[in-house]
C-alpha cells in the first residue's frame, strides 16, 4: 500500500505517523510544499514576543525523527498542483530542484490547510506581514532586530490578532488594533470581551472596532499608513494581517470532491472518494451541539482528525465523532475561554436558548489571593442540555473551561453539573465549585424557581412603564452606582418593605452577583408578585454597559 499525504503541520504530520503505526509495511510519501514539516504554528506569535526564546523549540518533529523512527519519506518545498483521481497521481513541483513529478498513490490524505485572509492593496509590501509559517516569523524577527518595527497595527482582534498584539507590546512597539465588526474577539459575546478590552486600554493599546481598513499609503513599497472606512487615518511602519484564514480547498474543487465552506467527509474523514481522505483546517466536522457539518479551524481538532484520517487510509478502523469548538486566549493578566455554542451563535441559528451569567471567586473567598471568573453559560430553557460556555478572568478560566466542554461531549444537563464531584481544597477552589454554581443558578431556571432576565434586555425595558427595577444591594451599593430608575430596597428589609413594591408591574430585580436578587425573587415570587432575576447583577450589567 501506498499512502501520500498533501500537507504537513498539525493534521498531515499526525496523518502520517498513526499511519506507520498503523501499517509498518505500507510506503508513506508527505509532500510539504513548504520548508518545514511540523511547527508549532499557535506559538508563532510568542516567538516574536520573546516569550518564546529559541526558534527551534517551535520544531515540533524533525524531518529525521519522521524518516527514522517512522520510516515516512519526507519531501518539504514539494508543492501538489493537481489530483488525478482517474489515474490516481497527483502532480507535484519539486521547487529545491526545479522539476515537475507525478506520484502515484493508493490512498491519498488532503491535509492543506488554511491561507491568511489578505487585503488586495496589502500585497507584497515590504513591511506587511502574516503570522502562519515560520518564514513568516522570520521576515518579522529580522525587521524586529534591525529597529525597523516602532509604531504597528494589526488587522483582525481574533486569536493570533491579540496574542501578537500582547507580544509586540511586550518588546515596546506601539499597537493600533483594527477589527472591522461591533468588538474585538467577535467568536464571543461582546460582554465577555469588556475585561479584555480594558485590559488592553491599560497597556496603553488603541483599539478600533466597528471600522476596516479601506486603502494605504505608500513609500518605497512600505506601507507609511493605513486608511480606515470611519475616515481615520493610522500611522504605522509595520501591518500585520491576522483577520482570519481560509480554507485551501483548490485542490479538492479540481478535482471535482464535494466541498462546501471546507471539504465534506466522513466520520472516517473520508472524501466523496473512498481513496482520498482528509484534514484539519480544509475540513468541515460535525459539531457536537448542533449535529451539523460545521468548519472549525483549531488545532485540536486538526491533530485528532489527521490521526483518524492516516489509520483509516493505513487499513485501521477509527472514527472522528465531532468537535464542540473549544478554544482560549491569553490576554496580559486576563484570559477567555469559549466552548459550544455563544448567545450571539444560537441567536444565528435559529437555536431557543436562555443563559445564566456568575461571577464567583476561582478559590475559596478566605483564602487569599482569590480572583473573580465571570462564567455565561448557555443551555436549552426545555431540558437544560448545554449549549455552550464563556469563561474570563485571571485564573482557572481554563480549568472551567474544560469541565463544561466535557459535560457537552458526555451530553450532560445542566442539572449534572449541580451535581458534579469536583476536587476542592481552599487553595484551588470552593466547595460550590464555579462550574456547579453556574449549574446550579441554570437549573434554578430551567426548574422554574426563579425567571432569569439578561441585562441587555433589561436596558430595552427601562422606559417600559409596565417594569419596576429593584436593586437589593445596600444603601451604600447603590449610591456608588446604579441602573437609571431603580428603587433601593435591600434584600433584608424587603420583607418589611413589601408594600413599596407594586403588584401590578413585572419586578426585574438585581444585585451585585445575583445572589440576594435571587433571594429576593422567591420572597416577591411567595408574595404573588412577577418578578424576573437579572442575570450577573449589577457587576454583568458593567459589562454589557461599560459607559454606566
Amino acid at each position: 500500500m501506498k499512502i501520500v499525504i498533501i500537507g504537513g503541520v498539525a493534521a498531515g504530520a499526525s496523518a502520517a505517523t498513526k499511519a506507520r503505526r498503523t501499517n509498518e509495511d505500507a510506503q508513506i510519501v508527505l509532500l510539504e510544499k513548504g520548508g518545514y514539516v511540523s511547527f508549532a504554528n499557535c506559538g508563532l506569535p510568542y516567538y516574536v514576543g520573546g516569550t518564546i526564546k529559541k526558534r527551534e523549540s517551535l520544531l515540533v518533529v524533525s524531518e529525521n525523527l519522521l524518516r527514522n523512527r517512522y520510516n515516512i519519506d519526507i519531501r518539504t518545498n514539494n508543492e501538489v498542483t493537481e489530483i488525478d483521481r482517474k489515474r490516481k497521481v497527483v502532480k507535484v513541483i519539486d521547487k529545491k530542484n526545479n522539476k515537475q513529478y507525478e506520484e502515484s498513490y493508493d490512498k491519498l490524505i488532503i491535509a492543506t490547510g488554511a491561507s491568511p485572509f489578505k487585503l488586495p492593496f496589502l500585497d507584497n509590501k515590504n513591511n506587511v506581514f502574516t503570522v502562519v509559517t515560520l518564514d513568516d516569523v522570520d521576515k518579522i524577527k529580522n525587521s524586529v532586530d534591525l529597529g525597523k518595527i516602532k509604531k504597528a497595527c494589526v488587522i483582525g482582534a481574533g486569536y493570533i490578532g491579540l496574542e501578537l498584539v500582547e507580544q509586540l507590546w511586550q518588546i515596546g512597539i506601539d499597537v493600533t488594533l483594527i477589527e472591522m465588526k461591533e468588538h474585538i474577539l467577535p467568536q464571543f459575546d461582546y460582554e465577555l470581551t469588556t475585561p479584555i478590552l480594558f485590559e488592553l486600554n491599560n497597556r496603553g493599546v488603541v483599539v478600533k472596532t466597528n471600522t476596516k481598513v479601506e486603502n494605504a499609503e505608500y513609500a518605497s513599497n512600505n506601507v507609511t499608513e493605513l486608511v480606515l472606512s470611519n475616515g481615520e487615518a493610522i500611522e504605522c511602519d509595520a501591518v500585520f494581517q491576522t483577520a482570519g484564514v481560509i480554507p485551501n480547498v483548490e485542490l479538492a474543487k479540481k478535482a471535482n470532491l464535494e466541498v462546501r465552506r471546507g471539504i465534506v467527509v466522513n466520520s472516517k474523514m473520508q472524501t466523496t472518494d473512498p481513496d482520498i481522505y482528509a484534514a484539519g483546517d480544509v475540513v468541515e466536522i460535525k459539531s457536537f451541539v448542533i449535529g451539523k457539518d460545521v468548519w472549525i479551524p483549531l488545532a485540536g481538532p486538526a491533530n485528532k482528525e489527521g490521526r483518524v484520517a492516516g489509520c483509516n487510509a493505513a487499513g485501521g478502523n477509527m472514527e472522528f465523532k465531532g468537535a464542540i469548538g473549544s478554544s482560549i486566549i491569553k490576554v496580559f493578566n486576563y484570559s477567555i475561554a469559549k466552548v459550544g455554542l455563544s448567545e450571539n451563535d444560537c441567536k444565528d441559528l435559529n437555536i431557543e436558548y436562555n443563559a445564566t451569567i456568575v461571577h464567583p471567586l476561582h478559590h475559596a473567598g478566605y483564602y487569599p489571593g482569590g480572583k473573580t471568573l465571570t462564567i455565561k453559560l448557555i443551555f436549552k430553557p426545555n431540558d437544560g442540555t448545554i449549549l455552550g460556555a464563556q469563561v474570563v478572568g485571571q485564573e482557572g478560566v481554563d480549568k472551567r473551561a474544560d469541565v463544561i466542554a466535557t459535560a457537552i461531549y458526555a451530553g450532560l444537563k445542566v442539572f449534572d453539573l449541580e451535581n458534579l464531584d469536583l476536587v476542592y481544597a481552599p487553595p484551588f477552589a470552593s466547595a460550590k465549585d464555579p462550574v456547579i454554581m453556574a449549574g446550579m443558578t441554570a437549573a434554578n431556571i430551567v426548574r422554574g424557581e426563579v425567571k432569569n432576565i439578561l441585562p441587555d434586555r433589561v436596558k430595552e425595558k427601562l422606559s417600559d412603564k409596565d417594569c419596576f427595577i429593584l436593586d437589593a444591594r445596600t444603601p451604600e451599593e447603590y449610591e456608588f452606582g446604579h441602573i437609571e430608575g431603580a428603587v433601593n430596597i435591600p434584600v433584608d428589609s424587603l420583607r418589611n418593605r413589601i408594600s413599596e413594591i407594586p403588584k401590578d408591574k413585572k419586578i426585574i430585580v438585581y444585585c451585585g452577583v445575583g445572589f440576594r436578587s435571587y433571594h429576593a425573587c422567591l420572597i416577591l415570587k411567595a408574595k404573588g408578585f412577577d418578578c424576573y432575576n437579572m442575570s450577573g447583577g449589577y457587576t454583568s450589567w458593567r459589562m454589557y454597559f461599560p459607559e454606566y
